[in-house]
Order: C-alpha cells, then sequence, then structure tokens
C-alpha cells in the first residue's frame, strides 16, 4: 500500500514532469537554433531524472525505462550544453558539444553491464564528471555575467542556470555517499520539490519567449533605432573607439568604458546591444581588435613583426586567446593569414 508521503510525491513528481515537457515544446518551436535543439533535449533529461530519481515510478514505466533511463543518466551533459549554446551564442550547432554527452552514457552503460567490481568505481566516475561540468557551468555563469549585453539573459545567469548546476553538485554528491552507505531515501521528496521549483521557474523564463535569449538570428538584426537622448553617448563612444582606440587596453570592461564615457554603464549596455546589435562585450570589443591585427599582418612594413607583438599591440593579454578568436572570426590562424596576405606583397617586401 502506498503510504501518504509517497503520494505526495508522486504528485509532486507528475507535476515536474509535466512542466519539463511543456517546457522542452517551448523550447524546440520555430527554427533550429542551437539553444532550442541542446534546451529541449535537456528538458527532457531533467523530465527523465525525475522519473528515475523515484524508484516506483520508475518501474511502472515498463518499456519506457529505457530510453528515460539513458535522457537521465545523460543529463548533466545536455545541460552543460545548453549553458553553453546560451552564452555562447553560437549560429551553428557544432556536434562536438555532445562530446561529453556521449562520454556520460558510454561510462553509465558500463557501470550498469560492468562486473560487481568495477561498478562503484565506474558510478564515481560519472558523478565526477557530471560535478565537473556543472562546475564549469557555474564558471561561465559568474565570469561571463559582466560582458554580458544580453538583459533577460543576464537575470537568467545566477537565479535559474547557477540554481540547477547546484541542485546537480548536491545530487551527484548525495548519490557518490549512497555508494558507501545506505540510500537516502528521506531526501526524495524534498529532491522533487526542487525538480519542481527549477521546472516552475524555467517555466516563468522562457515560456514569455524573449527573442533575444534564443541566440542571433540567421538573418539581419533588428537593431532599435538610436534615441536622441543617446545620441551623445554613441558619438562619445564612436570617438573612443576610432579617435583614441580604447579597445588596445588590456582587460578593457564595459564598468571601465562607461566610465571612460562619462555615462551610465545600464546606457551603454543598451546601447551596445540594442542599438548596435551586439550580444556581448568582449565580443565588440575584440571585433576592432581583430580587425587591426588583420591589418597589421598584411602591412608589409612590419612583415618581421611577431604574432606575439601585434597581439599585445591590439590588446590581448596573451597569445592563446588571441590565436583562438582570430581562427574563429577569420577561419584561419593569424600566421595563415599573415601567408596569404605576402602572396600579394611585392617581391622585397615578402622577402624582407
Amino acid at each position: 500500500m502506498i503510504a501518504q508521503a509517497q503520494v505526495a510525491e508522486l504528485l509532486i513528481r507528475g507535476a515536474a514532469v509535466g512542466g519539463f515537457l511543456v517546457l522542452s515544446l517551448a523550447i524546440a518551436q520555430a527554427r533550429r537554433a542551437p539553444i532550442r535543439v541542446t534546451g529541449a533535449l535537456f528538458c527532457l533529461a531533467a523530465a527523465s531524472h525525475t522519473l528515475t530519481q523515484c524508484r516506483l515510478a520508475f518501474d511502472a514505466l515498463g518499456y519506457a525505462k529505457a530510453p528515460v533511463w539513458t535522457l537521465s543518466v545523460v543529463g548533466a551533459g545536455l545541460f552543460w550544453a545548453f549553458a553553453m549554446e546560451l552564452f555562447g551564442d553560437n549560429r551553428r550547432l557544432a556536434w562536438t558539444r555532445f562530446a561529453p554527452t556521449a562520454a556520460l552514457l558510454v561510462n553509465g552503460v558500463l557501470a550498469i553491464t560492468a562486473p560487481p567490481a568495477f561498478t562503484r568505481g565506474l558510478w564515481l566516475l560519472q558523478n565526477a564528471t557530471s560535478a565537473a561540468l556543472m562546475l564549469h557551468v557555474l564558471v561561465v555563469v559568474w565570469t561571463g555575467w559582466r560582458a554580458d549585453l544580453v538583459e533577460a539573459r543576464r537575470r537568467l545567469r545566477g537565479p535559474l542556470l547557477g540554481a540547477a548546476a547546484i541542485y546537480t553538485l548536491v545530487t551527484v554528491s548525495v548519490q557518490s555517499a549512497e555508494l558507501f552507505s545506505q540510500p537516502a531515501g528521506q531526501l526524495s521528496l524534498l529532491a522533487a520539490i526542487c525538480l519542481l521549483a527549477l521546472s516552475v521557474a524555467g517555466g516563468a523564463v522562457f515560456l514569455r519567449a524573449e527573442p533575444q535569449l534564443f541566440g542571433p538570428t540567421a538573418g539581419p538584426v533588428a537593431l532599435r533605432p538610436i534615441e536622441p537622448k543617446d545620441q551623445p553617448l554613441l558619438t562619445r563612444l564612436q570617438q573612443a573607439l576610432d579617435g583614441e582606440e580604447v579597445w588596445r587596453q588590456e582587460g578593457l570592461t564595459i564598468t571601465a568604458l562607461a566610465t571612460w564615457l562619462g555615462g551610465p554603464e545600464h546606457h551603454l549596455r543598451r546601447l551596445i546591444n540594442e542599438g548596435l546589435g551586439y550580444r556581448n562585450f568582449i565580443a565588440f570589443i575584440n571585433e576592432r581588435r581583430i580587425a587591426a591585427a588583420k591589418q597589421a599582418l598584411s602591412d608589409p612594413a612590419k612583415a618581421r613583426t611577431t604574432i606575439a607583438t601585434v597581439a599585445y599591440e591590439v590588446g590581448f593579454g596573451s597569445l592563446g586567446p588571441f590565436n583562438r578568436v582570430f581562427r574563429e572570426t577569420s577561419g584561419q590562424t593569424p600566421t595563415a593569414w599573415r601567408k596569404a596576405a605576402q602572396a600579394g606583397w611585392p617581391i622585397s617586401s615578402a622577402a624582407a
């Protein structure tokens, strides 16, 4: 006979599953943006996790147990992929984004098929991998907050994504402890309540379907007309970028730039995002830096200037980030770009 507490937990978990499924359908609608694909898959994984954490509900699934278990065991990987796409502003979905998901699935299958002597170690590895992915999400959430120009996404970083990552960290910690002790059944109802709260919070955010939240569009960006009150700030911004080349300062932040311009930071954020069409301040600044780097690498007079020197001159603090950003924006390494530019130089300049 089912106890009253079990009935309450089943009802709560059922509501949470319903919330995640509705959220998955809502996110998956319209165009196939990377964030929509990963977001819909993560919501399905969250619904599956909600079921697998309750033995009574999971056993009642019958033939659906296999796909539900599969989605549940890779949930951390799908959440990581969703978070990376949400804050990455990618126009195309890179399938390498699912590498952690595939690794979790392989390890999970091994954990249930391997001899008992290896089972505990494999599940510990599964939990450690999930925890590492969640810690990386928290780092991304924290470090990218200042540079994020999309206000709806800035509000989403801490409360929702942070809470979901922390929930996963607590869950894998409890599951790891259970490998060495008795199951913590007394926490099952609390976990169900947390999952319901996350599904409701996710619905409150994503069902509003704010266009800016779902990444850059494939077509032209619809910019907000610059209001007359913002024209002085725009003029000062253009002077700082074109005349004073403030972007050459290493570690430039939007707070420092707002101070430089003498205007409120939130006005500057709105101007760059809605008026100029940029979603991230670092990307906005790096566009100027890469353009200047390309000009320097194409200049025969700077043929002997090292790549590292060019990187430092345009504002990068180290060579690694410069190489990465240059390759992402141009499709070539700085060295390859310079060699291609040399093909158009006079013979004497190329020899130099």
